[in-house]
């Protein structure tokens, strides 16, 4: 028995191609197919919560090596960049993605803060919209 092919499907809204079974907390890849996809991110206080306790964790461990290492007072200066912008994570996604790239790279020369730094960009990357 010959398998027939499916045709593909044809775009008939918005956001054709998008499937929601939920309660969408991130980013929404589109299909292929789709045409004029968008999606608004619904993020919650407890993601905030989440960024900014990441950030405060990481910010006491610099403050106890601040006089150790010279790298400590630029990433605490990128703390206090990035700080701030949770309240509106969308308004400039690709400049908070890289101040989170450059504190990054920053704290890969202090001993014992990297991890902290690396959970700090993906609590605050979790908030912004997908790109």
């Amino acid at each position: 028995m010959p398998i027939r092919r499916q045709p593909d499907p044809i775009p008939n809204s918005p956001n054709f191609g998008i499937i929601n079974n939920g309660h969408m907390t991130g980013p929404a890849q589109a299909a292929p197919f789709s045409q004029n996809a968008s999606q608004t991110n619904n993020i919650t206080n407890e993601a905030v919560d989440k960024a900014r306790e990441s950030i405060d964790d990481l910010r006491r461990c610099l403050e106890e090596l601040r006089d150790q290492y010279p790298e400590v007072d630029g990433a605490l200066r990128d703390l206090d960049m990035i700080a701030p912008r949770l309240d509106e994570p969308d308004q400039d996604p690709g400049t908070l993605r890289y101040m989170l790239q450059n504190l990054v790279e920053r704290c890969g020369g202090i001993p014992g803060v990297l991890t902290a730094a690396q959970l700090v960009q993906s609590t605050v990357t979790a908030l912004l919209p997908g790109s």
